[in-house]
């Protein structure tokens, strides 16, 4: 089983923009006041961890279709297959 690379792409590019969001969270007191910025903060942190967790997993799922000087680059790629 792969993942469509476009789904990669995008959970990545969440990631990043959520990531970018967390840093930027010292600026959400000015614009929001320091209870509201409390707020936004927890939930883009929980957001944060769950897109990358996500991804995570998604980028962990070898794919099958690689030849084998191909796939034996890749650590978390499919063993290689006994020649026979």
């Amino acid at each position: 089983m792969t993942i469509n690379p476009r789904w990669g792409l995008w959970l990545s590019m969440i990631a990043a923009v959520v990531s970018a969001l967390v840093a930027g969270g010292a600026q959400f007191t000015d614009l929001f006041g320091p209870e509201n910025s409390k707020t936004i903060l927890a939930f883009l942190g929980l957001a944060n961890t769950v897109v990358n967790a996500v991804n995570a997993v998604l980028h962990a799922i070898p794919a099958q279709s690689l030849p084998a000087p191909t796939a034996a680059q890749f650590p978390l790629g499919p063993p290689p297959q006994p020649s026979h």
